[in-house]
C-alpha cells in the first residue's frame, strides 16, 4: 500500500523582516516551507549543518578568521569594516549565486547565520530582494526549536524496534517498509544519518558528519514527519562515533521489538557484498583488504588469538585479484566473525532481553504483517 506523502501547505508570514524557526519547519509539513541559504562560513557548517540548507556564505573561512580576529581586536565596527573590504572582490558574484538560488527554487528563500544578526542582514541588503528575509535566532534559534522538538516527539508518541542478527538486512526491510508505511509510521534510518552501518566494519569512505549535524538531521526527520509510531533499527548508543540522544536511545530500550529472521548463508551472503564488494567498487582492493585487517584486529580480545589468526589467514587467502571478488573466498573468515563475535554478542542481549516481541518472522512476512495492520 504506497502511500504518497501530503506537503503541508507553505504558511508565509506577512512580516517578512524575520522568520521564525516554526514557519520554517512546519511540524508534520514533510519537507522546510523555506528554502534556506546557510551563509555561515564552511567550518561553521561542518561543525553543525541544518538539513536542506543550500552552503553560499557570505565569509569564506580565512574571511571569517580575519574578521574573528579583528572584532577581538578592534571590536564590532572594525570588524565589519574589514568585512566588507574583504568581500569587495567577491560580493557580486556571492549576490548572483543568492539570487539564481531565490530565484529558481519554489520555496519562498530565508537566509540563515549563526545568531540571525550581522551576515544573514548584510546579505539581504546586498540582495535587494524583499521575497527573501532571514531567520530570527539564525541557525542556532533552528537548532534550538528542532531538537526541542525531538525530545518532545521521543516522549509521547510510540517506538517500534526492528531486531535481529547481524546480517539479517534490517536497514534493508527498514527502507523496503518505508515505501508502503502509512503516513503516520515513519520508518527512520538512524544509520543513513550517521553514515554508518553500526558496526565495528560500518566506516563509509566518506565518513560520517558532525555529533551536531546528525542530531539537527535526525530531529528534522521527525519533527518534519510528526508521526504516530517512529520505526527504527535495535541501534547502540554509539553509531560509529556518533551518539545517539540518551532520551531516544533510553526509549529504543523499552520498546516493543520485531525480530527479523534470516538464513545463515543470507547473512553471509549480506556481509561479504558490504563489507567486501560494495567498498572495493569504489576504492582498491589492497585499501579494502588493509582496513578489514584492522578492524579484524580490534577485536582481537573478543575473537581470541586462534581466531583472529584464523580470520587474517582466511583474508591472505582471499586477498588475490581473482579471489576476491568471489564470495565463497570470503566465507571462512566472514563465518568465524558471525559465530564468535557477531552471535555471541546478540545472544547475550537477547537472554537480557525483557521487551515484548510484537512479531517475528522473515522479511516478506513482516512486511505482510505491517499491511495487515493498516
Amino acid at each position: 500500500m504506497s502511500v504518497t506523502p501530503k506537503i503541508a501547505a507553505i504558511h508565509v508570514p506577512n512580516d517578512l523582516t524575520q522568520i521564525e524557526p516554526a514557519d520554517v519547519f512546519p511540524e508534520g509539513g514533510r519537507q522546510p516551507a523555506y528554502q534556506i541559504i546557510d551563509v555561515r562560513a564552511p567550518v561553521e557548517i561542518q561543525r553543525s549543518g541544518i538539513p536542506g540548507a543550500l552552503s553560499f556564505p557570505i565569509l569564506n573561512d580565512e574571511e571569517r578568521a580575519a574578521v574573528g580576529a579583528c572584532y577581538h581586536s578592534n571590536g564590532q565596527a572594525a570588524a565589519v569594516a574589514l568585512g566588507v573590504e574583504l568581500t569587495a572582490p567577491h560580493r557580486e558574484a556571492r549576490v548572483a549565486r543568492w539570487r539564481e538560488a531565490a530565484d529558481s527554487s519554489e520555496r519562498p528563500t530565508v537566509f540563515a547565520c549563526w545568531r540571525g544578526g550581522k551576515r544573514s542582514g548584510i546579505a539581504t541588503q546586498w540582495l535587494e530582494d524583499s521575497r527573501v528575509s532571514r531567520v530570527h535566532g539564525g541557525t542556532k534559534a533552528m537548532r534550538r526549536y528542532l531538537m526541542a522538538s525531538l525530545e518532545s516527539h521521543v516522549a509521547r508518541t510510540e517506538t517500534q524496534v526492528i531486531s535481529g542478527l547481524t546480517g539479517c538486512g534490517k536497514t534493508e526491510l527498514l527502507h523496503k517498509l518505508a515505501k508502503t508505511l502509512p503516513q503516520d509510521i515513519l520508518a527512520l534510518d538512524l544509520e543513513g544519518l550517521a553514515n554508518h552501518r553500526g558496526s565495528a566494519f560500518g566506516g563509509f569512505a566518506e565518513g560520517q558528519p558532525a555529533q551536531q549535524t546528525f542530531e539537527n538531521s535526525l530531529a528534522a526527520t521527525v519533527h518534519l514527519a510528526a508521526p504516530r509510531i517512529t520505526l527504527l533499527e535495535d541501534e547502540a548508543r554509539y553509531v560509529g562515533r556518533v551518539e545517539v540522544p540518551g532520551y531516544l536511545h533510553d526509549k529504543i530500550q523499552k520498546s516493543p521489538i520485531i525480530l527479523l529472521e534470516a538464513t545463515q548463508a543470507e547473512r553471509m551472503d549480506r556481509i561479504i557484498h558490504e563489507y567486501v564488494l560494495e567498498p572495493t567498487a569504489h576504492s582498491s582492493r589492497p585499501q579494502v583488504r588493509q582496513e578489514l585487517e584492522i578492524n579484524l584486529k580490534k577485536l582481537a580480545k573478543r575473537l581470541g588469538g586462534a581466531q583472529l589468526r584464523e580470520c587474517l589467514k582466511a583474508l591472505d587467502f582471499a586477498d588475490d585479484e581473482e579471489r576476491w571478488f568471489s564470495p565463497e573466498s570470503h566465507t571462512p573468515w566472514v563465518e568465524i566473525l558471525l559465530k564468535t563475535y557477531y552471535d555471541k554478542l546478540y545472544n547475550r542481549a537477547v537472554e537480557r532481553m525483557t521487551r515484548p516481541i510484537l512479531f517475528q518472522g522473515s522479511a516478506d512476512e513482516i512486511i505482510a504483517w505491517f499491511e495487515a495492520q493498516s
